[in-house]
């Protein structure tokens, strides 16, 4: 049994280092796609939610939601003439439109559906643009301020005839116009949902830049801009996770020759291994660290060596970034692995194996009066279906887990979601090469995760990373120019000030 464990917890170990796994055997049928996966086609609402005169907010969580429509015109100009001003609103017009719909939440409109129409006045008559089924109208005008241009958006909800959001920006170049336009849509979104937008947060993953380079890890933007290399060095790194601060990353690496856990502030570029397990760790391998919310401890996977009670058994750990004693936390089971906290620290999802293969389950966690530590009260298993389940990520509330199962029948991983105590399981992914590691924006609204897919459902070709909407749908690559790009973690959200 021991040769038995030491077997599997290798192959879990491996996971995260190749994109292809051999086909198991024996498998329960995973379910079908729910009606809100990709391809279908949600049913449209007849008027926005809360109509009226109070606070308008949008649920995107809602079966009946619909994106929302919006007009574009041509940004103003206060100088015609102005070169610079004229490239910068050719520029908005081309990435307007993309940002917007990028979020999954807006469908914008042809120009041509509103020019030529009628008078110019007639694009400020709101009751023009109910005519059309516009839902928004987002304008924009460029101003020249001494050597500067600046510009000025307004955001206008159509159906209550007000304004949603009115920001000025400087705009010095190119870069610096392209992250107004992402800032100034976070505002609009949250104008509407109540909930931030997912352009000021970071991804953080694991990637190669040619087919020969080392698996180093990289952060990027959520449209996979301002790609930037956080490790430098031969060795391998995978796993990669955020702090709750969005400031540090923890990630596994193989420069001692061994994996364990190594963590970076990304301000200073400084890298560390973990204090607590710096010593006495040579019969170990760790991966996977996680941090607890409050960000006082990380939890990670352990399998040790040479131990006759515990040689080859992948168990649960807990250490003290900061230093500290590292110690056993959810051990005895054979394999336990993928361990992430719950956002409001009541819950820890995990993997294990010990009813056979490798399946989710969900431990209540009791936290000391300063929760500095914790134990685990009692644990539920939440899922059945599937040979191989794994690799779990929480939405930001903790009512929802999303993960990666395989399902032997079309031999392929792919990415489900279920509540939190295991119900209403959704398949968000099919025929799409495999689907592993996904991870929810800060908002909740969407979800970052690698693919292989390639030309057909039956090619597997080089990771990438991919995102979608929460119910599955809008379904698009993530273009970060590397050669591969995996095992991605959704940071949180990094307000900047206007």
């Amino acid at each position: 049994m021991t040769h038995l464990y030491k077997i599997l917890a290798s192959v879990i170990f491996m996971l995260h280092l190749t994109s292809v796994v051999a086909a198991p055997s024996d498998t329960a049928k995973v379910p079908e796609p729910s009606p809100a996966s990709p391809g279908s086609t949600p049913a449209a609402s007849s008027a926005p939610e809360n109509y009226g005169n109070g606070p308008r907010t949008i649920n995107i969580d809602n079966p009946s939601f619909r994106k929302l429509i919006v007009a574009i015109p041509d940004f103003a100009l206060e100088i015609p003439t102005d070169n610079e001003l004229l490239s910068f609103q050719k520029q908005a017009k081309e990435d307007m439109p993309f940002l917007l719909q990028f979020t999954g939440f807006f469908k914008t409109i042809a120009q041509d559906a509103f020019t030529g129409k009628g008078e110019q006045e007639k694009l400020d008559e709101l009751a023009f643009w109910r005519m059309i089924s516009v839902d928004t109208v987002v304008k924009g005008k460029f101003h020249k301020v001494g050597k500067f241009a600046m510009l000025e958006l307004t955001g206008i909800d159509v159906y209550r005839g007000r304004v949603l959001d009115k920001k000025r920006y400087e705009i010095r170049s190119e870069e610096q116009l392209y992250s107004a336009l992402k800032r100034y849509i976070d505002y609009l979104l949250e104008s509407y949902t109540g909930k931030p937008g997912i352009f000021q947060s970071k991804i953080v993953f694991a990637g190669k830049k040619t087919k020969s380079s080392a698996r180093e890890i990289f952060i990027c933007d959520p449209d996979g801009h301002n790609v930037e290399q956080l490790t430098k060095s031969s060795a391998i790194h995978i796993s990669p996770s955020w702090d709750p601060t969005g400031t540090k990353v923890v990630f596994t690496s193989y420069e001692s020759g061994k994996p364990n856990i190594y963590q970076q502030d990304i301000r200073t570029k400084k890298t560390a291994l973990i204090p607590g397990l710096a010593s006495g760790n040579k019969g170990t391998m760790n991966s996977g660290g996680k941090f607890s919310p409050n960000a006082k401890l990380i939890v990670y996977t352990q399998i040790t060596e040479g131990n006759a009670e515990r040689s080859g058994k992948s168990e649960i750990y807990l250490v003290p970034p900061g230093g500290g004693i590292r110690r056993p936390f959810i051990v005895g089971h054979g394999i336990d692995v993928d361990p992430i906290f719950s956002p409001d620290g009541k819950w820890l999802a995990y993997a294990s194996g010990r009813y056979g293969n490798p399946h989710l389950f969900r431990a209540e966690l009791v936290w000391n009066s300063d929760f500095t530590d914790v134990k685990v009260k009692g644990d539920a298993r939440l899922t059945y279906a599937g040979w191989w389940n794994a690799m779990p990520t929480w939405s930001p509330d903790s009512q929802k887990i999303a993960f990666a199962g395989f399902d032997k029948d079309i031999n392929r991983f792919d990415i489900f979601l279920m509540n939190y105590d295991g119900s209403k399981l959704e398949r968000l992914t099919l025929q799409s090469g495999d689907n592993k590691s996904p991870s929810f924006s800060p908002n909740g609204q969407m979800l970052v995760f690698h693919s292989s897919r390639v030309g057909t459902a039956s090619d597997r070709g080089r990771n990438q990373l991919f995102m979608m909407s929460a119910d599955g749908s809008d379904q698009r690559v993530i273009s970060t120019g590397l050669y591969s790009s995996e095992d991605p973690k959704w940071g949180p959200y990094l307000r900047k000030d206007d």
